[in-house]
């Protein structure tokens, strides 16, 4: 921790000195190091390495490098600076054009130092401007211009409005022994429609915290407001052994929105989400770039807006799962209702297997939206034919059940009495559900036309059964 002391302190002198109504709309810190330009052996080559770098960009037109000690770059010191060292000519550095439309009173700000003993204005400075909608380039207000041996300085400019605004710094440094450093460039502004996320305004719906080998933890959560909730605005976090917030990463940096009424899973990587799982819309997705590591068997998921005030906050267990469920990979906790607290144990479940162990981006298997009075299977239609006309191909068994946890086997038998094939063995069924036959025996085979019977058992875990059965016609050609 020691090594980053200079960049933490200098980081919150910004921070801190923001207007109080303010919130970052952009910033740069110089993490990615050796980006920029530096000498070669020859001594007249300038070399240059800007891969990765999109937010920033650096002109150096009549610059000339003697060697690989001279160069104006980022660098790691500190946790990541932007250096000129003994560069003869002027560089200069121009952030990407950044929208602040959506803002007033922008303010700039940003970390000037130098270090070393040289004194010559004309050769050691940094110098800070600002342009507004392709206008004219103007000087900052305080501290925009540092010569010769100034120290560090914190170069400001408040009061900005327009639609785009670019920063650009004019550096220079010819002493071999000096380095002239721009750091922590922080932007600023008092939003014109702030949205105000409160706890209960977005919720936890489930969780996918033992995935597969291959696959990947997902947090699926749910806009319970009427609001537009912009993403930028949320953070994604656990806690430590002593109960305090870890691993706080900002779900997005982009402005995205989230609309009422929708649901939104949160991934590391959708590459180890999508394989194991029916998606239904990839849209509900958002890949962030840096995900909370969740434990496997206890953890906290917490869900913070942009003030780090928890909006909501699931403490769960493995135990939260069906007991049936003796390997939980893969198998994600479902919420069942959203009006019910969030660490209220019987408010979780695990998801129904027919749905695949998982439905991220969707409404949930065990939702309470679709509770019945009490439990009923129907059966459709009375005869189906499995010739692919699109007309009742299949034979459908209807779920509608009054609470989670009932499991059920199928089986389908001939007029004979003899097994065809077995639907579901010990399924652990949604909310609603629908199992289907194609008219096919386990072997996949179609079986011959005629009259079979579907016996359906129904169970939970405190031992009630309740038994249904259907016949069905397989026929060739339906009019």
């Amino acid at each position: 921790m020691r090594p980053n002391l200079p960049k933490i302190l200098t980081f919150l002198l910004v921070f801190y000195s923001l207007p109080g109504h303010s919130q970052e709309i952009w910033s740069e810190h110089f993490s990615l190091p050796e980006k920029g330009i530096w000498g070669s052996d020859d001594g007249s080559t300038v070399l240059s390495d800007f891969e990765g770098i999109t937010s920033w960009t650096l002109e150096y037109p009549n610059v000339s490098l003697s060697n690989a000690d001279d160069y104006a770059k980022t660098v790691s010191t500190s946790g990541g600076r932007f250096e000129c060292r003994d560069i003869n000519g002027e560089v200069v550095w121009y952030s990407e054009e950044i929208d602040i439309s959506e803002y007033t009173n922008v303010n700039i700000q940003l970390i000037a130092s130098e270090t070393g003993s040289g004194k010559n204005e004309e050769t050691k400075y940094l110098k800070a401007f600002y342009q507004i909608d392709d206008g004219p380039v103007f000087l900052f207000e305080s501290k925009g211009e540092n010569y010769g041996n100034w120290g560090l300085d914190t170069a400001r400019q408040t009061n900005l409005n327009g639609e785009r605004l670019q920063i650009v710094v004019q550096m220079n440094n010819h002493y071999a022994s000096d380095k002239v450093i721009l750091d922590e460039v922080v932007v600023s502004g008092e939003e014109k429609d702030p949205v105000f996320i409160e706890p209960g305004d977005i919720l936890i719906s489930e969780v996918l915290f033992n995935p597969v080998p291959e696959g990947e933890d997902y947090v699926e959560i749910y806009n319970y407001s009427e609001k537009q909730i912009p993403l930028n605005k949320l953070y994604l976090a656990s806690r430590d052994t002593k109960l305090e917030l870890t691993q706080i990463y900002s779900l997005t940096t982009e402005k995205l929105y989230f609309e009422p009424g929708s649901y939104l899973a949160l991934t590391k990587d959708t590459n180890g989400v999508f394989p194991w799982f029916s998606i239904e819309c990839t849209d509900c997705f958002l890949q962030m770039e840096k995900f909370p590591s969740f434990n496997n068997d206890e953890d906290y998921v917490v869900l913070l807006n942009n003030e780090l005030e928890v909006i909501d906050e699931l403490h769960y267990t493995e135990d939260l799962h069906l007991p049936v469920f003796h390997d939980r990979e893969g198998i994600s906790l479902e919420r069942i209702s959203f009006t019910s607290a969030t660490n209220q144990p019987d408010n979780w479940h695990s998801a129904s297997s027919l749905s695949g162990y998982g439905t991220p981006g969707y409404t949930n298997s065990q939702t309470e939206n679709d509770l019945a009075e009490k439990a009923t299977v129907s059966f459709d239609p009375e005869s189906f034919s499995p010739n692919s006309d699109g007309y009742n191909d299949e034979y459908f068994i209807h779920f509608q059940l009054d609470k989670p946890g009932y499991l059920c086997n199928v089986w389908v038998f001939d007029a004979a009495g003899r097994q065809i094939t077995q639907l579901a063995q010990n399924n652990v069924l949604g909310i609603s559900e629908r199992l289907s036959w194609n008219g096919t025996n386990e072997n996949g085979q179609v079986q011959k036309l005629g009259v079979y019977v579907v016996l359906v058992e129904l169970y939970d875990l405190n031992g009630n059964i309740t038994r249904y059965k259907d016949g069905v016609v397989l026929t060739n050609v339906l009019k």
